[in-house]
């Protein structure tokens, strides 16, 4: 058991520094002052330490690559857009601590970026986790494959996706940095073209099964609204 939780907690523990390391570790009073900034940090330390630790009861291998799988998928679909996500938690907080482009807008904008980022962090994880063993990073088809169409599936067609999105645009506007909501515009543009490319091979693999689920289930990414 204990070889099981240190790597997890380590894992947790690293990716949160990293928020840190952004801000400025000679400044971690300065980090703390801001309930928003507070809870961000506990919730991505909490989050990630618990996803690496239950990943295996779900099934979950974030390196299963499948059948059939693009030889160009692990650098654009998964080194980076991983490569953007690190960046984005390490620049969002130093473009604040250091005043470098940030916006106006206050305790408004924080708290409504970290309900978006809350929301984001939900639907990132618990995508991976109902899919189990048919989860990949990479943008393939699994042996013996099934159309999921409950749990998350049936608000949106990609809420992992969605989770990405939300988490990384809420991480930029906690952080009221500019240079972080560019690059959460990139890794957004990313996504819809994994988005494109996944839906193309689904059809392709389920035919009649996932124009019927598209017809019950029209939004891709945001519940409502597309």
């Amino acid at each position: 058991m204990f070889k099981k939780i240190m790597p997890a907690i380590i894992f947790g523990v690293v990716y949160a520094l990293l928020i840190l390391f952004g801000w400025g570790i000679n400044d971690i009073h300065g980090f703390f002052s801001h309930p928003a900034r507070t809870i961000l940090f506990a919730v991505t330390i909490t989050v990630n330490t618990l996803t690496m630790l239950f990943k295996n009861r779900f099934g979950v291998e974030f390196n299963k690559k499948g059948e059939k799988v693009d030889p160009k998928e692990k650098l654009t679909g998964v080194m980076l857009p991983s490569l953007i996500g690190f960046l984005i938690v390490f620049v969002a907080p130093y473009s604040e601590s250091h005043n470098l482009f940030v916006m106006g807008g206050g305790d408004v904008l924080r708290y409504s970026g970290l309900i978006v980022f809350l929301i984001g962090y939900l639907f990132m994880v618990w995508g991976p986790l109902h899919l189990g063993e048919q989860f990949s990073a990479y943008v393939t088809i699994q042996e013996e494959h099934k159309l999921v169409t409950d749990g998350p599936y049936s608000y949106m067609r990609h809420p992992r996706y969605s989770g990405i999105i939300f988490w990384v645009f809420g991480l930029a506007l906690v952080f009221v940095s500019i240079p972080a909501l560019v690059l959460a515009a990139i890794m957004s543009f990313l996504m819809l073209i994994r988005i494109t490319k996944e839906e193309k091979m689904l059809h392709q693999e389920f035919s009649k099964e996932w124009e019927e689920y598209c017809e019950r289930t029209t939004k891709k990414v945001i519940p409502f609204v597309y």
